[in-house]
């Protein structure tokens, strides 16, 4: 949690200012957006707490191991994948997914695993960040209710996307993959083969 107020920033701010975006864009597009902010209850936090629990296995355990192995970009996308994967029985009829375009979610996982990756990396792998951005992803989603299920995921996985090569040729693909960041990583997975 000792990491500097822009992470914190970031974490919690980024999914907000993707989605007033995406409205701003859709309104571009002549759609009609509301938010029912009513319904940002019970239901929104239990998500945000949720995606705690989620982000100590994707990226507390899986992304060190994975970034030691497949560098900082390689396991952000190989995560992506897995973590569309997980999510896949959501897609099945009648649950909360099934009218989501499938292609737009994996865009968005992939493009969303690179954001969660520089921004472990670039707070010495701070889980609670990542936690935290997540939990505001899942929160924030209310942002988009008045979009059409397709605009209302095209669109932020268009602006996830854009943000993601942004950061990669930012950081020149390293994702703020550094030397202290490998270390820690090594250590870990040599913990892990001993056990």
């Amino acid at each position: 949690w000792r990491v500097g107020l822009a992470w914190y920033v970031a974490a919690l701010g980024l999914p907000v200012l993707v989605g007033l975006i995406c409205i701003g864009l859709a309104l571009l597009f002549g759609s009609t957006t509301a938010t029912a902010i009513g319904a940002f209850a019970a239901f929104r936090l239990l998500m945000f707490v949720f995606a705690a629990g989620e982000e100590l296995g994707w990226r507390g355990y899986a992304l060190p191991k994975l970034q030691g192995r497949f560098g900082a970009l390689g396991a952000s996308l190989l995560l992506g994948v897995l973590w569309f994967v997980f999510h896949l029985p959501l897609f099945l009829p009648g649950q909360f997914f099934a009218e989501l375009p499938m292609p737009a979610y994996l865009l968005l996982m992939l493009a969303t695993s690179i954001i969660y990756t520089w921004l472990l990396n670039h707070t010495g792998g701070s889980v609670l960040m990542a936690s935290l951005l997540h939990g505001s992803m899942n929160a924030f989603g209310i942002l988009y209710a008045g979009m059409s299920a397709s605009q209302g995921l095209w669109l932020p996985a268009l602006m996830w996307s854009v943000l993601a090569l942004v950061v990669i040729v930012a950081t020149r693909g390293n994702l703020g993959w550094t030397s202290s960041v490998r270390e820690k990583a090594s250590r870990l997975e040599m913990e892990g083969a001993k056990v």
